[in-house]
């Protein structure tokens, strides 16, 4: 189990967003406002959107024989377990006003991580990638 950064600290955000935004809701339809209600129910559909976007990246990835889990967070419908033999790559991004600082991320398949710099970082990077070609050298023994 490999954690890139807090899935604690990320379902917490992902819970206090929509929480905050579902206080807002629930206030709005017991005042029988309409228009607050349907405002906030648009709020609660950018939130979850968000979560689920492609800006938000996975923090916490499983690999064992069954293949690799990766998990968004608790309010994500992207959370899958992928086949062993889907490619890894680990990619840099740059970043900063003049673009010279690197973010590092792993994309599994189709999936991205969360973006992190420093070399501990790009070590776990590594290692989750190792760790694939570990478990599928021994799948195939």
């Amino acid at each position: 189990m490999f954690f890139i950064k807090s899935l604690l600290v990320q379902n917490t955000i992902m819970l206090f967003s929509v929480g905050i935004v579902l206080c807002f809701l629930g206030r709005a339809f017991f005042k029988k406002n309409a228009k607050h209600v349907i405002v906030f129910l648009i709020w609660l559909c950018i939130a979850v959107w968000f979560f689920n976007s492609p800006f938000f990246g996975f923090s916490k990835v499983i690999v064992s024989r069954r293949g690799i889990e990766v998990n968004y967070g608790i309010l994500s419908f992207r959370n899958t377990v992928l086949p062993l033999d889907t490619p890894w790559k680990i990619e840099t991004s740059p970043t900063g006003i003049l673009k010279t600082s690197k973010l590092y991320y792993i994309r599994i398949g189709d999936h991205q991580s969360m973006k992190v710099k420093g070399k501990k970082d790009v070590d776990l990077l590594n290692r989750i990638g190792d760790a694939v070609e570990r478990t599928k050298k021994g799948r195939l023994s």
